[in-house]
């Protein structure tokens, strides 16, 4: 038993190693790079008739760094001016109609007319786009130069595919961004009907337009998806391109492809927070603000991609009002400490395998300690060192075969067992205590911050175990995160229900107390407490029950006036009750300290669940987790305060100097 202690320090104190590292990494990484989507800001300016050069002068000046480049269509060429495309049908039509020259009318008499598309390039930059990107996305067969005067090319299939149809990039073009003071970021799209040879041939294409280019893929999957993401991947690395990856909250919404290009890419990729065009024009500019700053502050996004406002309030200038809406988004991120320039890849961490096989150990010997209090026995030395030894062995096994997987699953372990390892040793022993009401506050506080502590520790722990290149950029996330928080729960209950002078275990209590007569006071207690369990484990997650506008508000709120925002299942549920509860379990009323204490698991549950997001800046994480446990104390203080007033006087709370009166007192209030 005196063994488990020291080797859960051990383990913490790699895990500090492990954290001081990744904070090392984190801490210079603060460069953001604000890409503006061309199509967006472009419509704006041509709605308002505005000359395109002078706007985005001023869209330069105001603080975008980057310009996202669209791949080339025939739809998009078509609506630059820069061909004209004409199907078999109107081609036939306008020749019954005059209208075709002679060059033009001889198109109707070829056999293939009906199923062709005809493109006519107005200038030879866009020919060879043309003629190049077509025979490469759809194979040589498919395309025919069928007049040079003008120039003319049939490309076989329906107008509708071939007219989406990503094309490439016309380097003028990218030379223009670039002249006008913006780094490129291209947005290719890709092409199902490429071999692998076409896709080699068209990525190389993109890399002659600039070494180290960041893509973000236009549509719904990957370039290479879903046979030649191997190739597309190799490729890429070949030309020296940065992936950026879109985040997602929801798997539905993710590209296809991306996570298996997101390893193979690995380390160059880069996060990029978007929010599109349908939910933006819902939004006003101060709420879609506080997103892009808070995926750059929370969750280390490094790329904010940014359209503009297409709906606006009447009688407001549509140019003057996204100006507005990105000099103060401009503003907002350096305020929060961010510099602006080309986003870089975050660096991977080296971290040796000594320092991660330690803080396991201390997983296991946490696991261990909670198996040996549970049961309720005295362990031995050897007895100790074998069962840490054999968890330990597994563990290892278990990593040879996955990694992966046992990192999961050890850090499940740590979060599950040290809260209500760290809530059992912090509650207090004994009877109750004749002091002032003053005086039990002080200690119940003083205990409440050093359960944290010992919670953070646990927290430290679980972000060791996790700290890993896939982690932090959220290819992979923590694995059972409703279980972190409702076992706990039931762990600590089962710890304090737990009786040393007694044989029989806590489960077992349990059972004989499911014999007593159910009043319908305790059935309606039961189904409080069973719907607000529901609620917890709904709203945990990044998918989960909605917000209420007034929760809303007050998250705002707190996040401007504390700088990193408190959890609010942390400082609004879980650290009032566990600082309540110890109150109660200090002057005597341990059945009422007991629900209180395991409601306060919740907010313990929730801090290390706080560091189990490996990408969020573990500074970041630090701060939220004291501002949390500052206003949960605040707030549980005032609820004792308010509760010694009017309860004392009553008699369901203690007089300083008559612990054993106040008990019997207690107790003829209390319910059997």
């Amino acid at each position: 038993m005196r063994l488990l202690p020291p080797l859960i320090l051990l383990g913490l104190f790699a895990s500090l190693a492990v954290v001081w590292e990744r904070h090392g990494v984190e801490a210079p990484y603060r460069t953001v790079e604000l890409v503006l989507d061309s199509e967006g800001w472009r419509l704006v300016a041509r709605r308002e008739g505005l000359e395109e050069e002078g706007f985005w002068r001023t869209l330069r000046e105001a603080g975008a760094t980057s310009v996202a480049v669209y791949e080339q269509t025939l739809r998009r060429l078509e609506d630059a001016g820069l061909v004209a495309v004409l199907d078999g049908p109107e081609l036939l039509a306008q020749a019954r109609t005059g209208r075709l020259s002679a060059a033009l009318s001889a198109l109707t008499r070829r056999p293939d007319l009906l199923r062709s598309v005809y493109v006519l390039p107005l200038r030879p930059d866009v020919a060879t786009l043309v003629e190049q990107g077509f025979r490469n996305a759809l194979g040589a067969h498919r395309i025919r130069l069928v007049l040079r005067n003008p120039l003319v090319y049939e490309l076989l299939g329906w107008r509708k595919d071939l007219e989406e149809v990503g094309l490439g990039f016309l380097p003028w073009e990218v030379r223009r961004w670039e002249r006008r003071g913006f780094w490129v970021v291209l947005r290719p799209r890709n092409v199902r009907t490429l071999d692998a040879e076409r896709l080699r041939e068209r990525v190389r294409a993109y890399g002659t337009l600039g070494h180290g280019l960041t893509l973000i893929f236009e549509g719904v999957e990957v370039l290479g998806y879903e046979h030649l993401i191997p190739q597309a991947a190799a490729v890429l690395r070949e030309i020296g391109a940065v992936y950026g990856r879109v985040e997602v909250l929801t798997a539905a919404r993710r590209m296809r492809g991306e996570q298996s290009l997101a390893v193979r890419m690995m380390p160059r990729v880069v996060r990029v927070f978007s929010i599109g065009q349908d939910e933006l024009d819902r939004m006003n500019p101060p709420a879609a603000r506080e997103r892009f700053l808070r995926a750059a502050r929370e969750r280390n996004l490094r790329i904010l991609y940014i359209r503009p406002f297409q709906s606006v309030p009447g009688g407001v200038d549509p140019v003057a009002y996204n100006l507005h809406y990105l000099r103060s988004l401009v503003a907002d991120l350096q305020t929060a400490g961010f510099q602006r320039g080309r986003a870089a890849p975050l660096p991977m961490l080296r971290l040796p395998r000594p320092v991660l096989y330690a803080a396991g150990l201390g997983a296991v010997a946490a696991g261990v300690l909670s198996l040996v209090l549970l049961v309720g026995r005295t362990c031995s030395p050897l007895g100790a060192v074998v069962l840490v030894g054999a968890g330990w062995v597994g563990l290892l096994g278990l990593g040879m075969v996955s990694e992966l997987w046992a990192r999961k699953l050890t850090a499940l372990l740590s979060a599950v067992v040290i809260p209500p390892l760290a809530i059992h040793a912090g509650l207090p022993r004994g009877g109750p205590r004749a002091v002032s009401g003053g005086r039990v506050l002080l200690e119940a506080v003083g205990r409440l911050w050093l359960i944290s502590l010992g919670s953070t520790a646990g927290g430290f722990l679980v972000a060791a175990l996790l700290t890993d290149w896939p982690f932090l950029l959220a290819f992979e996330v923590f694995f059972g995160v409703k279980a972190a928080t409702v076992l706990p729960l039931v762990l600590i209950l089962l710890l304090e229900l737990s009786e040393p002078t007694t044989a029989d275990p806590p489960w077992r209590r349990l059972w004989r107390a499911m014999d007593r007569p159910l009043s319908l006071r305790t059935a309606l207690i039961l189904v409080v407490l069973g719907s607000a369990g529901l609620l917890l484990v709904l709203r945990t997650g990044n998918v989960s029950l909605p917000m209420l506008d007034l929760e809303e508000r007050l998250r705002t709120a707190l996040e401007t006036a504390m700088g990193a925002r408190p959890r609010t299942k942390e400082y609004l549920v879980g650290h009032p009750a566990l600082l309540l509860g110890v109150a109660a379990y200090l002057v005597g009323m341990r059945r009422w300290g007991l629900p209180l204490v395991v409601v306060g698991a919740v907010g313990q549950a929730g801090l290390v669940n706080s560091f189990a997001h490996l990408h969020t800046p573990i500074l970041y994480t630090l701060w939220r987790t004291a501002n949390g446990l500052l206003l949960g104390t605040v707030i549980g203080v005032a609820v004792w305060v308010v509760a010694w007033f009017l309860l004392r006087p009553r008699g369901l709370l203690p007089a300083p100097g008559h612990p054993v009166l106040v008990q019997a007192a207690i107790r003829e209030q209390l319910p059997p």
